[in-house]
């Protein structure tokens, strides 16, 4: 099991228990970055459920439900299990409990999700097209965070990546930022 998932996971739980919506929107830029560069579809997935994460502590009436204390629980336990599971180099029990986030995120989507849907597949398709924006193939794209490749093309036509400026620094030096910082 590779350390960048077990800090990144560890990151991600941080974030998320202490409702920090922002880190998590970040730590999914920099994961599907990361991702794109090392054709890693595990980070990627991290990016995902980042991102996803993200979407869901920005959004009121999910935090207010009644029943999101036990989503939220069940969200934490299983990325706590993640966690465990990454410090004890066991890649089935790490993809199980990921798993189990991700099917948590989706019950949430189901349950509350009157105002939002589908969070996780459009999580999946804004990370892939971030992918993309960095050079990616839209294939590529779409392979690596298991997007709908005609969703994305249909997101990446209405957005404007392609009049987007580029990024002031490569990405590798930006990865080696992020490796730097996870390390500390």
């Amino acid at each position: 099991m590779q350390p960048k998932l077990r800090n990144r996971t560890d990151a991600i739980l941080r974030a998320f228990q202490a409702g920090q919506a922002q880190d998590l929107k970040r730590l999914g830029n920099d994961s599907i970055e990361e991702a794109a560069v090392e054709n890693d579809s595990e980070l990627a997935s991290l990016s995902v459920i980042a991102y996803s994460l993200y979407k869901i502590l920005t959004k009121d009436h999910f935090l207010k439900s009644r029943v999101w204390p036990r989503l939220s629980q069940g969200i934490g336990n299983s990325l706590k299990k993640c966690l465990e599971a990454a410090l004890k180099q066991n890649e089935a029990m790490y993809t199980k409990n990921l798993n189990n986030v991700i099917s948590e995120i989706k019950e949430i989507d189901d349950e509350l999700g009157h105002f939002a849907k589908n969070i996780y597949e459009k999580a999946k398709v804004k990370q892939a097209s971030t992918a993309y924006a960095l050079g990616l193939s839209l294939s590529q794209a779409a392979s690596l965070t298991g997007a709908d490749r005609k969703e994305l093309q249909m997101y990446i036509g209405t957005t404007r990546i392609h009049d987007e400026q580029h990024a002031t620094k490569p990405i590798h030096e930006r990865v080696e930022r992020l490796r730097e910082l996870l390390n500390t």
